[in-house]
Order: structure tokens, then sequence, then C-alpha cells
């Protein structure tokens, strides 16, 4: 992470984007990380977060400095502004008749306050010499009249400022969470090669059991070289010189929201990616296996899907990608009797499980569509650069006072036992 720079000398906007873009570089270092923590990142972590914790007490202090002086200068132009009824109009202006009436009353009656009318006041008077007594008196100012104005409000008079917040409220978007089951570790080559063994037991195990004085049986193995390219995702964004000048904090905002949209796409393509160039190819995309829902229910087709994996390929599934709407008839099945078969209980912590396997749910697949595998043991990512961000000039941007700002990352996924995972199809 960058070297920390002081805060105390901000002014109250520059202080914000000073926070937002501190934001920016302690996600950028937790990426960073790969999820690899010892004592030396948690402390700088630590450190950075409570700089920004400070920074942002001191912004809400200044906030609400701000806030108490626009008040006080309200209050002062409204002290100063002039009194409408001794104004002098203009050389051949002409007076309204309602204005008129008004200013001849201000001018001609004697208005008292409530003090004075209290003094006068019969109640009063009538104390005399019991003054000490602990008794109470009732007054009635019903001849209490002050002079009348018509009422100035902000819907006809004179609206109040109202500067905009610095918040900004992203579009509506699914939150990424597929790589969070898929094991990523860096590589600095264009492509990734491993060896797999495609042939053993030579369909049937050999004999292994002879009889005295006997050869013993040959048994067979053969290994298969494969590669997976490293492939390109991107995406740019072209932004005025004036818009990065002009408003404090935007860059972060461009930044993060870019990075969101690689993250977005990621997923799509880890899911159903072609395989031709220059798309990776997805799970999808890989021969799988496949189960049909038919007349099964949702969670049935899912647990047929599970022991696929095991059987075939071997292997012990660990999660499971479906859409929101195919989890729906499943969470809310109910018996006869009314009670929910899928207990609430499964879901608490924040991990949902199906079958004990954890469910991610997101709207990347197809709705219909269900994967389950075994991620963890059985896939990979490699990222030959973390998710970078760049600024620079593209075609007549010098000329236009414009700068390109490009978001991009390299990755493969490796699927190392494509039976290790099962598609359900057909789902409701």
């Amino acid at each position: 992470m960058p070297e920390v720079n002081t805060f105390e000398n901000l002014d109250y906007k520059s202080l914000g984007g000073w926070i937002i873009e501190k934001n920016r570089e302690i996600q950028q270092y937790i990426k960073a990380t790969g999820g690899k923590w010892d004592d030396d990142r948690l402390t700088i972590l630590k450190t950075r977060t409570a700089e920004v914790e400070g920074a942002q007490k001191r912004y809400d202090q200044l906030g609400t400095v701000e806030e108490t002086y626009k008040r006080m200068v309200a209050q002062q132009k409204a002290l100063e502004e002039p009194d409408p009824t001794k104004a002098i109009p203009f050389q051949g202006a002409t007076i309204p008749a309602s204005q008129e009436e008004m200013i001849r009353r201000a001018q001609t009656v004697s208005v008292k306050s409530i003090g004075e009318m209290f003094i006068e006041s019969t109640a009063y008077k009538s104390m005399g010499s019991h003054e000490t007594e602990r008794r109470g008196y009732t007054f009635a100012a019903n001849d209490y009249q002050p002079v009348l104005k018509t009422t100035m409000a902000t819907t006809a008079g004179y609206a109040p400022p109202n500067d905009r917040t610095s918040i900004v409220i992203p579009y509506a978007q699914r939150e990424p969470r597929l790589t969070d089951i898929i094991p990523v570790d860096p590589t600095a080559l264009s492509s990734i090669k491993y060896m797999e063994e495609t042939t053993a037991l030579a369909g049937t195990n050999a004999q292994v059991s002879i009889t005295e004085g006997n050869a013993k049986f040959e048994n067979t193995l053969a290994f298969t070289e494969r590669t997976v390219p490293v492939e390109t995702i991107g995406t740019w964004l072209p932004v005025t010189v004036q818009q990065l000048d002009d408003v404090p904090g935007i860059r972060g905002i461009i930044d993060n929201r870019l990075m969101e949209f690689l993250r977005l796409k990621e997923e799509d393509l880890l899911l159903t990616g072609t395989g031709t160039p220059p798309q990776i190819s997805g799970y999808l995309d890989h021969s799988v296996n496949t189960q049909a829902r038919g007349v099964d229910t949702n969670a049935d087709c899912v647990f047929k899907a599970i022991q696929a994996c095991r059987v075939t390929g071997f292997a012990e599934p660990d999660a499971i990608v479906m859409h929101p709407d195919n989890f729906t008839p499943i969470v809310l099945y109910k018996s006869t009797t009314g009670e929910y078969a899928f207990s609430p209980l499964s879901m608490d912590g924040g991990v949902t499980r199906l079958w004990g396997k954890t469910l991610v749910l997101s709207t990347a697949i197809t709705s219909g569509t269900a994967l389950v595998g075994a991620f963890r043991l059985y896939s990979h990512i490699s990222r030959k650069m973390g998710m970078t961000i760049q600024v620079g000039l593209n075609a007549s941007d010098f000329t236009t006072n414009k700068r390109t700002i490009l978001a991009e990352f390299r990755e493969s996924l490796e699927v190392y036992r494509d039976t290790a995972f099962t598609k359900c199809t057909g789902l409701q």
C-alpha cells in the first residue's frame, strides 16, 4: 500500500475525496494479499483502517461546523434584511393598495407587546399588596394583534440552498461470489500446462493375486499434457480532465466501478466462456456430467448430481451454484402438515447449505441450470496480473481534454477433472 498521507490540514471537501481514495487503496491491498495474511500485513491493514476511521470522524466534525456556519450566515442575512414598511420606492413607482394599507397600519397603529399588555391588565393591577400570595392570575391577550405580513414559504418565496451530499448510490448489480469457492494463485506464464493421468488400470485393474512361482501381471499408466491459455479481460471508460479536476474522489468512484464490471464479466466467463480466444473455457464448456430433473424435485435433482460426481468422477463436491429462482421451490417446500422441509437453521451465519454443500446463489448462471462440483480440488484460477487501472491518452484525447481509464487483468481457468462436476438441467 502507498505511504500514509496526513489528512489533518485538508478542508471539508478535500477530506471527503481523501477518504474515498484511502478506502480504494485498502480494498486493493486486501485483494492483493490473495487471502494470505501474516502479522505484518494485519498490522498494516489495522493501521490504515484506524487512519481512515480517524479521518471519517474529523470529516463528520467538519460537516457539523459547515452546517453551523451556513445557519449563522442565513440568520445574519435575515437580520440585515431591510424593513419593507420603511422602504422608499424608486421615483414614479406605484404601491399596490394592499401594501399601502399595511404600511399605513404599521405607521399609525400603536402595537403593544405581550409584556406591555400584561402590565396594563386588570389582573396585574388587582394584585395590590397580595403579590406574596401564591395564587394564579388569568390574563387574556384578546386585543393582541401584531402587524400581519404575507406568509413567505419556500414554495412561493426564496428557496433555501441545498448542497448535494457526496453519497453515490451505484446501479443495482449482482454481487460476484463464484471466485470465493475457487482457488486462485498468481502466475508469470502466458499459458498453463499440466499433466493429466488419462489411462489408469487399463479399464479394469490387472490381476494382482498370483500363485506361487508365477509371474506378476502388468498394469498400465498414461499421461497427457494439457494447455490452458491465459486470456485478457478488460474494459475502459473515457472521462474529461475537467470532470477529474472538479469532482473530488471521482477517480476512486470510476476505478471501483470498472473493477466491479471486470469481476462481473469474469464470473460470466468462468461459467459459460466458450474457450474460443479470447474467451476462457468456462465450467459449462467442459464435458461435465449432466443430470436432468425429469419428474424429480429440484432438491432431488441436485442430490443425484452430487451422486454423479461421486460415482462417475470419484470426487466429493464442495459447492453448488444455482439461480435464486430455482432455490425458491426448495426452501419453500412444505410437508402435508405445513412444516418446512428446508430448515431455516441451515442458513444461519450467512452460509446457505444444501445437502451439506455450500450453496452459491447467483444470477450469473441461467435459471433452470445448476452446477455441482468439487471446485476447490479439481479446478483452479491462474492470474498473470492483478486487476490493474491505467490512465492514458487514446486517439484524440489530447486535443479534447479527455483521459481514458483502462481496467484489465489476465487469467486462466483450469478444470482438472470434468467428471468432478455435474450440470443440473430443467430445474423449476
